[in-house]
């Protein structure tokens, strides 16, 4: 599956859906070659220290509005939950992987940053000469914008990094709705490059985001719950196979009530536009504690198009204020166990 840009034609994006890939969690220490090299380390702080989100992500596009639900679980203990973000209250962001850099005693939370790139973005609304609002420009520049904000954290990375070659140090989902074109969902996926410049130091760079979109799917694919995780390889199955198959543990909270019936049986077969949005809600507030455990931090938000943005159940942590500082947390999962040794 090939990315694509977001300023490509509507009817080219259809069909380009994100495969499942992320990372297990980490810290990183920078370590630098001797002489002019170790000057500047010293004059910059010794280590870089990334903290990571980790959970799973739910997406559903229902007849009268969109959905999403996080829930932590898949990595190590100490990590953060999916961060959900509400943009502007006519978008939606969820950040995964390496959302919060420890550098010269100051913290980066990108969560508590996003809002604040995404205001900068292209406005909604119509450019001159343009059929529909300019929506996928506004992607585009957030997505810049992201990678300009992580830029100098990422480039203080000098120790070689086990990934795979298409393992994003970050990914960031967007949803919106589109005037004259509907609901959409894009992964945005933040890849690094590393070159051995001799003595076990390494120059790392940012590479621009790819773009991925979700929603909608390619056309005659089911429209169904999108679920993105992050590490990707949890062995338990996602959402939609546990309902194919009855699983025990959900069957009774899909057949709570009449309405949440027959919307889970619209989104069983590949029609979640005919789903409720009221149903399904009830839905994963009652599953997703099944789906991450009881003590699991969950939460979920809906946004539609005429009232944007709105907590179902809002995280016990809302996301911080831009350039906000606080300790690292001890347990925190770091970079550490991605940092090949010397």
């Amino acid at each position: 599956m090939n990315p694509t840009s977001p300023n490509s034609s509507r009817n080219n994006r259809r069909g380009l859906r994100l495969p499942l890939a992320a990372l297990a969690g980490l810290a990183l220490i920078s370590l630098i070659a001797p002489g002019a090299l170790l000057r500047a380390q010293d004059n910059r702080g010794e280590e870089v220290v990334a903290n990571l989100s980790e959970g799973r992500v739910i997406f559903c596009v229902t007849k009268d509005g969109m959905l999403v639900g996080s829930a932590e679980g898949g990595g190590e203990k100490g990590s953060r939950p999916p961060a959900i973000v509400p943009i502007g209250g006519g978008r939606i962001g969820v950040l995964l992987g390496a959302t919060e850099w420890i550098s010269g005693g100051k913290t980066l939370r990108l969560d508590g940053e996003l809002a604040t790139v995404a205001a900068n973005a292209v406005p909604h609304g119509t450019v001159p000469g343009a059929v529909e609002p300019n929506q996928t420009t506004a992607i585009e520049d957030i997505g810049i914008g992201m990678l300009e904000l992580m830029r100098p954290q990422v480039t203080e990375i000098h120790r070689k990094l086990d990934l795979g070659p298409d393992e994003p140090l970050v990914e960031l989902l967007l949803a919106d709705y589109v005037q004259g074109y509907g609901p959409e969902v894009w992964s945005l996926q933040y890849r690094i490059r590393q070159e051995d410049l001799g003595n076990n130091y390494w120059e790392t760079r940012p590479l621009r985001p790819a773009y991925y979109q979700l929603y909608p799917p390619e056309k005659g694919q089911p429209r169904t719950f999108m679920e993105i995780r992050y590490p990707a390889n949890s062995t338990q199955p996602e959402l939609i196979a546990q309902l194919q198959a009855h699983d025990p543990s959900l069957d009774p909270i899909a057949n709570a009530s009449p309405e949440i019936s027959k919307s889970i049986a619209a989104i069983l077969a590949g029609d979640s536009r005919k789903a409720l949005l009221d149903p399904v809600s009830d839905f994963l507030r009652a599953a997703l504690p099944v789906l991450a455990g009881s003590k699991a931090r969950i939460s979920l938000a809906k946004l539609d198009p005429d009232h944007g943005f709105q907590w179902i159940l809002a995280p016990a942590e809302p996301p911080p204020t831009p350039t906000q500082t606080k300790p690292r947390e001890p347990d925190a999962p770091s970079l550490r166990k991605y940092s090949q040794p010397n």
